[in-house]
């Protein structure tokens, strides 16, 4: 069950904290690990979680319309920047075949085809729920305890990130709306897109490590970026799926088999990327993370 109350429960993980918001004192110099560091850790972590590689394998490969469209592709290699991402994948890393060029990726990029009829697409929603519960609860939990137990997170987190995505598809679905009739605002919907972005990437975060509720992770992160203020840690993952999109783009462009093998050298990679940003929140938030 979700909690109705606003602080963390006493039984999270340790080292949860019960601020919301910003401090009245102001910003504060970011005490997180710095990238050498961080990229250590990070590594140490994938190894131990490496399993959960095959969700983001899953999601890559049930992407059939992507997989398929590589067979006719001109695009020989693109260059995709992704910003912390919801959950990534190959097709959070590097552009779908056919969008070609350079181009930036932002959290929920890939909410499902949103020209689905309405049963389709909420059976989506359900079913990434459910997988992004198992998913990002076990990095929680993997990486603050050393271990984790995918289907036990599935059950305590499922409710709330099934919750979550509805929510987010809800609201790219009320900005499609204005978009279409004033195609002119798109730059404007661009440039709110990225700073909402950087504002309440921490969201799934601290909602799984410090076991709060929608509302309560929302405030959380806010408080959490404006008040450590973590720029250099969006740009620099930015700029490391840049360099990832390179090889990977130019595999996948290469034909459907090609781009199978794409999607499973690209997972381990994706676990990568959202295990750094757990790391990050998680030394943001003060919650302790197991060596």
């Amino acid at each position: 069950m979700v909690p109705a109350s606003d602080e963390p429960p006493t039984d999270g993980p340790a080292g949860a904290s019960p601020d919301d918001g910003p401090s009245a004192a102001g910003p504060v110099t970011d005490r997180s690990p710095r990238p050498g560091p961080l990229l250590d850790r990070t590594l140490a972590h994938v190894e131990r979680l490496l399993p959960l590689a095959l969700v983001p394998l899953l999601t890559a490969l049930l992407n059939v319309e992507d997989l398929a469209a590589t067979a006719e592709t001109d695009t020989v290699v693109s260059v995709s920047a992704s910003f912390p991402v919801y959950r990534y994948d190959l097709w959070s890393i590097i552009d779908p075949p056919g969008d070609g060029g350079a181009s930036t990726s932002v959290p929920f990029d890939s909410v499902g085809p949103l020209a689905l009829a309405v049963p389709l697409l909420g059976a989506y929603v359900v079913v990434s729920g459910a997988l992004s519960a198992g998913y990002f609860g076990s990095i929680a939990e993997g990486i603050t305890t050393g271990r984790f137990d995918f289907v036990a997170n599935v059950r305590r987190f499922a409710v709330r990130l099934i919750a979550l995505e509805a929510l987010v598809v809800a609201a790219i679905l009320l900005a499609v709306v204005p978009l279409a009739a004033f195609p002119p605002l798109l730059v404007f919907a661009v440039v709110a897109l990225l700073v909402l972005s950087y504002l309440f990437f921490p969201t799934v975060y601290v909602l799984v490590l410090e076991d709060r509720g929608i509302e309560s992770a929302i405030r959380r992160a806010y408080g959490l970026v404006t008040r450590h203020r973590p720029l250099w840690f969006f740009l620099a993952l930015a700029a490391a799926t840049a360099l990832c999109s390179v090889p990977l783009s130019a595999l996948a462009y290469s034909g459907p088999v090609p781009a199978v093998v794409a999607a499973v050298v690209a997972a381990p990679i994706a676990l990568a990327f959202n295990v750094a940003a757990a790391l990050k929140v998680a030394a943001m938030a003060d919650v302790d993370a197991v060596r």
